[in-house]
């Protein structure tokens, strides 16, 4: 369950591209942040035993979303948060470390790293694919919940991917 579009448009990718059995699902939008649709969403899915399992991809936005988190893995849903957003996840597949600690500084930096990537939709999984064992490696080293950290790795791991 993704909060936004480039989180969507990268699991799209990584389903393309790898043919690995993930569906990744986009609630309806809106325009603030919506983290807790998400974890609703996927914990509703995971209750109907549609999916092996379940994850609530999310950006923290520099909030503590730790009751959060605690609540989708209540629910059977692992939860898989960027902070301040999933755009550090992102860049670590091309550095070696995140210095933004805003939504904006780290989309500049991605910019910078990336210049031909584009936020939302058109995020495409094949600019990253070649740093995705970097990343996951990277983010480990990050503490959960900090700014800037992630936790996709974690489902990456559940994919067989950064072990």
């Amino acid at each position: 369950m993704c909060e936004g579009d480039t989180e969507h448009a990268y699991f799209t990718g990584l389903r393309e591209s790898d043919k690995q059995e993930i569906h990744p699902f986009l609630p309806e939008k809106s325009k603030r942040p919506q983290r807790r649709k998400v974890v609703e969403h996927a914990v509703k899915a995971k209750s109907r035993a549609e999916y092996s399992q379940v994850w609530a991809v999310f950006d923290a936005d520099g909030e503590d979303v730790r009751p959060l988190c605690a609540q989708a893995e209540a629910g059977g849903v692992g939860p898989a948060v960027s902070n301040p957003t999933f755009e550090v996840w992102l860049l670590l597949h091309h550095q070696d470390g995140v210095s933004g600690r805003s939504a904006q500084a780290v989309g500049r930096e991605l910019k910078k790293a990336v210049p031909h990537w584009r936020k939302g939709k058109w995020t495409r999984f094949d600019h990253f694919s070649p740093g995705l064992e970097k990343a996951c490696a990277k983010a480990k080293e990050y503490p959960p919940y900090g700014n800037p950290s992630s936790t996709v790795w974690k489902l990456m791991r559940e994919l067989g991917i950064g072990e």
